[in-house]
């Protein structure tokens, strides 16, 4: 078989997983349009139901300290297989919830599904894409999965409400969907059983913590939680403040400029791939995809003009979704074995869920005690700073790694 076929089929089958991962996102985010109904349906307050999704994130921390484990007893594929069955079971037993008690622990279903997709996806690519040099643009359109399937349940939820007559009928729609993506993954996804046990295999039992054994690990595990924590302070607190008489936007025009980012990410992963396909010394991009992460954390709430707003709603896209493309891609540095690639993978959700945990948090109990918006600039120039410093390091150990790997790869032409 040729390397025009090889690349052909690895495209098939991305294309495939990527459908798969936003599958799984319309599943995911069909509570956010549905919290009002939710809400009325279990009788519950704001504060309850802020478990809807708080609980997708409990449970995605929990499961990424054992997808490297997980990962190595039935491969990447079967994580895929697992994600899908697990937002499935979430929407089965949310649909079917007697009380708000058995919905939340539906999220939670959900939210480990989450955990397994989070590693399985950088990992196919890796398998797939054999070339370090051809990862860079898949990786980076597979950062978009959330994003597309989130757009696509925000702008249908109001049609499938309309033609079922109510959430409930939303949760069966989604369920059909998974269960089509189930049988698409089962039978359509073709990657040979023993080649990705092989990469995954890590040389006997594997410890939660076996992808956070090496300093270069650690140091893309903090930069993604830096990134995280940046980009769930804008998620969480960009629709508040954009309310507030400092703005003065009401709740459609509010939520129509947050969801700005949504787009503009999608640009963003997309050029950063290019990029990635074109710079040699990948590590130095993390540098500079982190030095655009931190400006676009400083800045998010200091405009109060809505012309500026929008303009920051666009940077933010861009500034902050190029850093997971560019962390997928330089994990392959931080490893010197491919088992121990999918390890580093296993373990950058890790701090991508503990980045995300305490974001809004903090932020509001900056703005209760300062009530000043542009106070929320401190900690996220802090964390950026931090995060900026870690990949600096990350650089200075592996940047020559890279460039010889690229050079090998020029010269082999």
């Amino acid at each position: 078989m040729g390397e025009k076929s090889k690349t052909g089929n690895a495209w098939v089958n991305f294309i495939l997983i990527f459908v798969m991962g936003a599958i799984f996102a319309i599943g995911f985010f069909k509570v956010p349009p549905a919290m009002g109904s939710l809400m009325e349906y279990f009788q519950c307050g704001l504060g309850e139901a802020g478990w809807f999704m708080s609980a997708c994130s409990v449970a995605g921390t929990v499961i990424a300290f054992a997808t490297g484990a997980i990962q190595t007893k039935i491969g990447p594929k079967g994580m895929l297989i697992a994600a899908l069955v697990c937002m499935a079971l979430d929407s089965l037993v949310g649909v079917l919830a007697p009380n708000v008690e058995v919905f939340i622990a539906s999220r939670f279903i959900g939210g480990l599904g989450n955990g397994f997709l989070a590693t399985a996806g950088p990992t196919l690519i890796a398998l797939l894409f054999k070339d370090p040099a051809k990862r860079g643009l898949p990786n980076s359109i597979w950062a978009c999965w959330t994003a597309a399937g989130s757009l696509i349940m925000l702008n249908s939820y109001a049609f499938i409400l309309g033609a079922t007559g109510s959430w409930q009928g939303v949760w069966w729609v989604c369920l059909a969907i998974v269960v089509v993506g189930l049988v698409l993954t089962v039978f359509g996804i073709r990657v040979d059983h023993a080649e990705e046990m092989q990469m995954v295999a890590a040389g006997g039992d594997v410890k939660p913590w076996a992808g956070l054994t090496s300093l270069n690990s650690w140091l893309l595990v903090i930069v993604f939680a830096c990134f995280a924590f940046i980009f769930s302070v804008w998620s969480a607190m960009a629709p508040t403040y954009l309310q507030t008489p400092l703005v003065g936007m009401d709740m459609a025009a509010a939520n129509s400029v947050s969801s700005i980012t949504t787009v503009t990410g999608i640009v963003g992963s997309l050029i950063i791939g290019v990029v990635l396909t074109k710079v040699r010394n990948q590590p130095l991009v993390l540098v500079g995809t982190m030095v655009l992460c931190t400006v676009a954390g400083v800045i998010q709430f200091v405009f109060t003009g809505q012309a500026a707003i929008i303009v920051v709603a666009v940077l933010v896209g861009l500034f902050t979704n190029i850093v997971p493309p560019t962390l997928f891609s330089n994990a392959q540095w931080a490893a010197k074995t491919p088992a121990g690639v999918a390890l580093v993978m296993a373990a950058l959700p890790i701090g991508s869920n503990f980045g995300g945990i305490p974001a809004a948090p903090i932020a509001g109990a900056i703005v209760e005690s300062t009530g000043s918006w542009a106070m929320v600039a401190v900690p996220l120039g802090i964390v950026g700073a931090v995060g900026l410093v870690c990949a600096v390091v990350f650089m200075a150990r592996c940047g020559k790694y890279a460039m010889g790997a690229a050079k090998s790869g020029s010269d082999a032409q």
